[in-house]
């Protein structure tokens, strides 16, 4: 049971880690920001965007740990061969899927983004993976601490 609460750790720090990159990378970028053009509503009810982007994030930190979490629980059920590298790259891209299909459209951007721009699925893809590359990284770090076994 541990491994399933350091997954969901590690799952929390990636989508930290990335959530933080990606606030970080328009100012050393293009410049350029997604201008969002929609009323911000939670709920039925109108909220601040600030307010709508917090609530964004939450949901996604969220979404990271859940995903790490089941990751641990299905290898516990033998349905994934353990934590290498291409079973967690995998994780991913099962990871950008669900999100793409399911939390976005519930979020109202669309399926993989597709309302917001073009290219929404691309960078959704591209953080899935980059998710996977740190969260492999960090339950390498947390085997050399505690067994898995």
């Amino acid at each position: 049971m541990t491994h399933v609460l350091l997954a969901l750790v590690s799952g929390a720090i990636s989508g930290a880690m990335l959530l933080a990159l990606s606030h970080l990378a328009p100012t050393f970028g293009a410049g350029s920001m997604v201008r969002d053009i929609d009323r911000p509503v939670l709920l039925g009810r109108s909220v601040t965007r600030r307010a709508s982007h917090v609530m964004g994030m939450a949901v996604y930190l969220a979404l990271c740990a859940v995903f790490g979490a089941a990751f641990a629980v299905f290898v516990d059920l033998g349905v994934i061969s353990g934590y290498g590298m291409i079973p967690i790259f995998a994780w991913g891209a099962v990871f950008a899927c669900l999100h793409g299909l399911i939390t976005l459209p519930l979020e109202g951007h669309g399926l993989f983004g597709m309302k917001e721009d073009a290219w929404f699925p691309i960078d959704l893809v591209v953080m899935s993976l980059l998710w996977a590359v740190v969260f492999w990284w960090l339950m390498q770090l947390w085997s050399g601490i505690v067994s898995f076994s």
